[in-house]
């Protein structure tokens, strides 16, 4: 196994694992809230915590989800001047738009990370009865988005040399 090849099943084990996470929280939303409206409306019991962890498991559910879809090439994308252009117009589409898309999530790594140290450092909770710790809701912006970012890397790496990827077909 080359060095290429290493890198490209650890990303992939990476986005299937963000994938998994996302999938099983998601499925935990769906018992939460059910158990919430059990509690609420049949047994007229007050909740805690239930809205919130909803609300966080759903929302990073959304972001570590991105990175499995980015691995399958499941992002919505217009396709029909790449479809008609050249090999070498291709990549040149390819790098500009991974540069663009690098461009965004990193910036969404990056200001995530910063969030996280200062959640982390600082101790930050919510606001609510539950005071979760927000570094929870807080590490899969940056996990999620950095993930991106190496996959974004690695497609551009791909476009721009396909005879890397042609080799590692072949190992």
């Amino acid at each position: 196994m080359t060095g290429m090849s290493a890198v490209l099943r650890i990303l992939d084990g990476l986005a299937r694992l963000s994938g998994i996470l996302a999938m099983l929280l998601l499925a935990s939303a769906t018992v939460v809230v059910t158990q919430m409206v059990i509690w609420r409306y049949f047994l007229g019991a007050s909740t805690v915590w239930q809205t919130e962890y909803v609300i966080f498991s759903t929302t990073a559910a959304m972001m570590l989800g991105a990175p499995y879809v980015l691995a399958l090439k499941g992002h919505v994308g217009v396709d029909l001047l790449v479809e008609r252009a050249g090999d070498g117009m291709r990549r040149v589409l390819a790098l500009i738009s991974g540069l663009a898309s690098l461009f965004f999530v990193g910036a969404l790594a990056w200001s995530g990370a910063h969030f996280l140290f200062e959640a982390t450092m600082k101790g930050w909770t919510t606001d609510t009865i539950w005071a979760l710790p927000l570094w929870i809701p807080f590490w899969p912006v940056p996990f999620a988005f950095a993930l991106m970012g190496l996959q974004l890397v690695m497609q551009m790496v791909l476009a721009v040399f396909p005879e890397l990827a042609a080799t590692e077909g072949a190992s």
